[in-house]
């Protein structure tokens, strides 16, 4: 009867420790990396099926190897020129290696996630998480959020007003035009090409009670008519912001003021009338930038 009680005890204690391997190994396998470089325990924004995407918006092309991330086999050679794009019909994770500065970098892709290679703010090759994947539309940045702390800190420099009507040009969850109706009055319009994005944003309006004073658009903010804006709010790429110049130039009325989260825009030196320096609380720096068209 003994010996049938340790053996028990042995079985159930060799089971504890294999489901607490599986649920190390499931926690690692959800780490997603932000193209600021931190981690972050929360699984990988799925996209519609399983297929992994990865594109390229450089202007170089950008060799790689992807190999299943459980599987011995050799890793695949790929070459992916600019603008082009790779598709994988994945069921289960990727590893993606490819070379930076002499080194390789190891990436984990997840299934129903794009990715896509871009440059730093050092202008290497980096690969990041996020992108609209669409055809038809210049993908002007990967989504990162704005810390609220550093959005509030935006409008505040905009000198935002319940007379204003703020413009977010990748708006992502719709946090700071939000913020502009909900602690200023202002009437706000947020702009996003991923439908994702747009159904969080109006999500998270109505549960602010805002949803009078705001609305969200899901199109290309190359073709949107931002005009009716006196404060446009960006958290784009230096070339992106520089793409969109030509058009904050035609639709944005004199005394209009544009504030941009740690990117200038380039072109725009004489245009630049204040910058101011804020840690969210990670304590990571941010740049802000404020200009009067």
């Amino acid at each position: 009867m003994k010996r049938k009680t340790w053996i028990a005890a042995l079985s159930l204690a060799s089971l504890l420790m294999l489901l607490g391997i599986s649920i190390v190994w499931l926690t690692q396998a959800n780490r997603v990396k932000r193209p600021d470089g931190s981690i972050s325990s929360a699984s990988a924004p799925a996209l519609t099926g399983k297929e992994i995407v990865v594109r390229n918006v450089t202007k170089e092309t950008v060799a790689y190897t992807v190999k299943p991330l459980i599987s011995a086999g050799v890793p695949e050679k790929r070459s992916l020129k600019p603008g082009g794009m790779d598709r994988f019909a994945a069921k289960r994770s990727l590893v993606l290696t490819y070379s930076r500065l002499g080194s390789e970098v190891t990436e984990t892709l997840f299934p129903g996630t794009p990715y896509c290679f871009r440059y730093d703010e050092n202008n290497l090759v980096h690969l990041y998480l996020g992108s609209h994947m669409r055809e038809d539309a210049e993908d002007l940045a990967p989504y990162v959020s704005t810390p609220t702390e550093v959005a509030e800190k935006m409008l505040e420099m905009a000198q935002v007003g319940s007379a204003d009507v703020v413009y977010d040009l990748g708006c992502g969850d719709g946090r700071l035009v939000i913020l502009a109706a909900k602690k200023f009055g202002a009437r706000g319009v947020g702009v996003d090409i991923v439908p994702r994005r747009i159904k969080e944003a109006k999500a998270a309006a109505r549960k602010a009670g805002v949803e009078n004073l705001v609305k969200f658009s899901l199109e290309d903010a190359m073709k949107t008519d931002f005009s009716e804006a006196t404060v446009l709010a960006l958290y784009l790429l230096p070339e992106s912001n520089a793409l969109l110049r030509p058009r904050f130039e035609s639709l944005l009325k004199p005394g209009a003021r544009i504030v941009t989260h740690d990117y200038t825009i380039p072109g725009w030196d004489d245009k630049r009338v204040a910058s101011a320096a804020i840690k969210d609380p990670t304590g990571k720096n941010h740049t802000i930038f404020l200009y009067h068209r």
